[in-house]
């Protein structure tokens, strides 16, 4: 990656995690966000992003058929989704990477680990904070 801050897409109906993984990600990476597949698929017409962080649980589409939708898209199939997801059963897990997902978190985000996984996914260095 170059010295421009990776664009990130947040997909969640979840006011409250939106805001979580915004205030967690906001000073080290450009964030957008959509409350809907619908609004996520709009966004995503018009512009590009480096990953993608997506619910399981959306109001109109589950996670998994909008992430196969991008993965069949050629303008979104190379990018990276991770799964952010309240289900921690691991047949959900199974299901994000059978959908094409690059890797499955669940919530509560722990933000140390957020940041080791999309410093992973997009090979880029942001700051992670020390653990004492």
């Amino acid at each position: 990656m170059s010295n421009k801050l990776a664009k990130v897409l947040i997909v969640d109906d979840e006011l409250t995690s939106i805001e979580v993984m915004r205030c967690l990600l906001e000073t080290n990476v450009e964030i957008k966000t959509a409350e809907t597949a619908h609004d996520a698929l709009n966004i995503l017409a018009s512009e590009s992003f480096d990953l993608i962080l997506l619910d399981v649980d959306l109001p109109d589409m589950s996670g998994f058929d909008l992430c196969r939708k991008l993965k069949d898209d050629e303008q979104t199939k190379q990018t990276p989704v991770i799964f952010i997801s309240g289900y921690k059963d691991l047949i959900f897990e199974m299901q994000a990477y059978e959908a094409g997902g690059a890797d499955y978190l669940c919530k509560p985000v722990n933000l140390i680990r957020l940041l080791m996984r999309i410093n992973v996914t997009l090979d880029i260095k942001l700051p992670i904070p020390k653990i004492k």
